[in-house]
């Protein structure tokens, strides 16, 4: 299996980081650089800052039990404005 290198804003993808960091260059896409990571890698992507879930996914990473990181999946959930799912049927 070939690893790929994939471009966070047109999706395509290089299967050599030379010519990855050259199409970058070229056309101006960037990756992000948060720290969630430790290398920069695709804005969103689960550990990210920018992702809404990092929270609990960094917590379960670092131990917290399954309930712990329910807890605070579900507080993300509910207070998130961006969701339409919250919105009562009823």
């Amino acid at each position: 299996m070939t690893f790929l290198f994939r471009c966070p804003e047109c999706r395509t993808r290089r299967r050599d980081h030379g010519l990855f960091s050259q199409h970058l260059r070229a056309t101006g896409h960037r990756l992000c650089r948060c720290g969630g990571y430790h290398y920069e890698h695709r804005p969103g992507s689960p550990f990210c800052e920018r992702n809404p879930m990092s929270a609990a996914l960094l917590a379960s990473r670092y131990g917290a039990s399954d309930e712990e990181v329910t807890d605070i999946a579900l507080e993300i959930v509910l207070t998130t404005r961006r969701r339409t799912a919250l919105h009562c049927p009823f």
